[in-house]
């Protein structure tokens, strides 16, 4: 087998990349269930035998992140995924019987699920294992070719990724590019099949827009402001672990991470002296604990401290939850949590994408809903609550890429729910059977056999079947 062995990163590699897997796509427009079960099964061992590889590649870009914490956030969901397709393929290829009208009969029609061609994946620098290989996962699964624009800010880890896609694929499934906003710019204007972007929404707009001079159909995971709610009847102590355990993750740079905290009045204090309590634990040493992870580099570093400053020269309260060690330290930066921040600070209006913690209270949980729905719609929303008519009201009453109930993050790693968000933090959905179809075209099939009824009512108009057919037209 003949394998990759180049990294395209220029204009003219791009383009020539691009036609040279849709060359491919036309000489086997329909690859075998066989073959699409073997590139997973390739995809799965070469990603096993990487382990180590990769996770001392995320902790040399990241500059300190725990091996442990690598392989539960990135290789375990993304092992479960491809185990998760590998045993469903066969049931989701299988066409979906359709009714056909009795103006039709006799006639069959079923729905067929025809691969898109070549679908392009730009993955951020947050999970660059999962959310590059994730997407390849579903994109393989229906049978589709693939480039993959990986994150400039990961070079060790897109390294061992590109060994791992070599070993696995080889030259007639994947292309891999590297390169910095130029690069992805130009790679979000080919003429793809579909194209995923995971990202913000701020550059989600701009390949929309390049996606469109092809239009091509996209799916975009941006992320947002996720909101966790704890409702009255909530556990507060069962609500700081799982809450430090979805914003203490990967440092907080987590799509999908808590973003800020509504909460009773007088429930504030209590949960705040919880949550310390629990970063304690996880992190006995603060920010110098070796399992406390790093921002990814400087400049987001300097993001949110700039928020932090913003918050505190308008007056908000800001206060560290990490005391056992400095508040910054080798790229790292203490949890914080900022008491009610107005709505126009940065804080407020950015996906925080790191360790800082806003804080607002409400009197009664109606203020709160509707705080949440009269802002743009989030990737996830978690309820802390004992209460059904709780859950029930955020159900029906906010609209969300995923609903949460006490606990935070664990639905990522669900391999069969679809993830995708919603108006602003994104459109369509990847993952699980959803996740076939993101990638795949569904091509309807009428097959006509016997007489052909509808003869009947060929011109000229006005003869007794067409009568009949005025007067009982609701019964066909």
């Amino acid at each position: 087998m003949n394998i990759i062995s180049s990294t395209y990163s220029s204009k003219n590699d791009i383009h020539s990349a691009f036609y040279r897997l849709k060359n491919l796509v036309n000489q086997t427009p329909f690859p075998s269930a066989e073959d699409r079960q073997y590139c997973l099964a390739r995809l799965q061992v070469a990603l096993m035998d990487h382990e180590t590889a990769l996770l001392d590649a995320l902790q040399k870009d990241f500059g300190q992140r725990a091996h442990e914490e690598s392989r539960l956030i990135e290789l375990v969901p993304l092992l479960s995924e491809i185990k998760h397709a590998k045993r469903h393929l066969v049931k989701w290829m299988k066409p979906s019987k359709r009714n056909v009208h009795i103006s039709t009969l006799p006639a069959s029609a079923k729905v067929f699920y025809q691969p898109k061609g070549v679908v392009g994946v730009i993955s951020p620098w947050n999970y660059p294992v999962l959310l590059s290989l994730g997407p390849l996962v579903g994109a393989l699964a229906a049978g589709n070719k693939v480039m993959m624009k990986l994150s400039e800010f990961c070079p060790e880890t897109n390294r061992v990724l590109r060994d791992i896609v070599t070993q696995a694929l080889g030259e007639r499934w994947v292309e891999v590019v590297e390169g910095d906003a130029e690069i992805a710019n130009e790679f979000s204007l080919l003429p793809f099949d579909h194209l995923l972007f995971t990202g913000s929404t701020s550059v989600g707009h701009i390949i929309m827009r390049n996606a469109a001079e092809n239009l091509t159909p996209i799916t975009l995971e941006l992320g947002g402001k996720s909101p966790l709610l704890v409702a009255p009847s909530a556990d507060l102590r069962d609500t700081a672990k799982k809450l430090v355990f979805g914003k203490a993750l990967n440092a907080g740079q987590t799509c999908v991470a808590p973003d800020y905290i509504m909460c009773h009045s007088e429930q504030k204090q209590t949960l705040i002296e919880y949550i310390q309590q629990e970063l304690a634990a996880y992190y006995p040493d603060g920010v110098l604990s070796p399992d406390y992870t790093s921002l990814i580099n400087s400049r987001q570093l300097d993001l949110l401290k700039g928020y932090l400053d913003e918050a505190r020269a308008a007056g908000v309260v800001c206060d560290n939850l990490m005391p056992q060690g400095p508040e910054e330290s080798a790229g790292k930066l203490a949890l914080h949590v900022l008491h009610q921040p107005d709505d126009d600070l940065s804080v407020m209006q950015d996906e925080i994408f790191g360790p800082l913690l806003p804080i607002l209270t409400y009197s009664e949980i109606s203020e709160a809903l509707s705080y949440i729905q009269q802002r743009p719609r989030p990737l996830a929303m978690y309820l802390f609550t004992q209460q059904n008519d709780d859950q029930r009201r955020c159900e029906e009453n906010i609209a969300s890429g995923s609903l949460v109930i006490n606990h935070t993050l664990v639905q990522v790693a669900q391999a069969d729910l679809p993830f995708g968000g919603i108006g602003a933090s994104g459109m369509g959905a990847y993952h699980a059977e959803e996740g076939f179809h993101t990638f795949s075209h569904s091509k309807s099939i009428l097959c006509k056999r016997g007489p052909n009824v509808l003869a009947l009512l060929r011109p000229p108009y006005g003869r007794r079947i067409h009568r009949l057919v005025a007067k009982y037209w609701q019964w066909l």
